[in-house]
């Protein structure tokens, strides 16, 4: 037994070198393994879930024609509530919709079509039945017109906000359009990044409603770049 150790000090000493590589790797793969887990355990997790009111897409034919193919516009609005689930506050830096194009692929040969959040003209809001007053839709990282709201995008742990984005096509062409299913809902994907570089995802379908319904929440829907239509506001 006492040889035996003998053997083992003169080893370690013969091979100190190769010991401390063995060391310094067995430390690093440690230190890399508990900060990975760590930073699992350690995030935020914001919960995405659609509002049913104020949620909706349109397609706008705009009477023009490009190689004999029709131009629209199209546009979404999502009413959304997000809460932080996580363990660590955080903010949304941007918010992001996905789609499938209205062409003949399928979905698993498909990708989705990003559109990136965008300014309205003006707020989204709706006549209350049998009522002169109006419900008006909060913005989730916009300021409202119609009423003062601080713009607060940061979530602490368990802390939630509701609101709607809006988000606007470029004039398109053909089959440059959402794909409508056959209950007339739109296939859609939210996007959700915060300050830190993560990504949340939700997805979900979005009824779809002719340009004069859209007009009724908002006179300006899918004319943030360019105005078709001419609506007067009712405030």
């Amino acid at each position: 037994m006492k040889n035996e150790i003998t053997n083992i000090i003169n080893w370690c000493n013969v091979n100190s070198g190769f010991l401390s590589l063995v060391l310094f790797l067995a430390t690093f793969i440690f230190g890399w393994i508990s900060g990975f887990f760590k930073s699992i355990i350690i995030s935020p997790n914001f919960r995405i879930e659609k509002l049913e009111q104020c949620t909706f897409c349109t397609i706008i034919d705009l009477n023009e024609t490009y190689n004999d193919l029709p131009v629209h516009k199209t546009a979404f609005v999502v009413y959304l509530k997000v809460s932080n689930i996580g363990n660590i506050s955080s903010s949304i830096h941007k918010v992001e919709l996905g789609y499938y194009k209205a062409d003949f692929k399928t979905k698993f040969c498909s990708k989705r079509r990003w559109v990136k959040q965008t300014i309205s003209k003006e707020d989204f809001k709706i006549e209350l039945p049998d009522s002169d007053k109006l419900k008006v839709y909060p913005f989730l990282s916009l300021r409202n017109q119609l009423y003062s709201k601080e713009i607060d995008t940061f979530l602490e742990v368990g802390k939630q906000i509701t609101g709607v984005v809006y988000f606007e096509e470029y004039e398109a062409y053909g089959n440059l359009m959402p794909r409508l299913e056959d209950d007339n809902f739109v296939d859609v994907e939210i996007l959700i990044h915060d300050v830190f570089g993560n990504k949340f995802r939700k997805k979900m379908k979005l009824k779809y409603v002719e340009p004069k319904e859209a007009f009724k929440y908002n006179s300006y829907f899918g004319q943030t770049y360019k105005e078709y239509v001419k609506r007067e506001s009712k405030v």
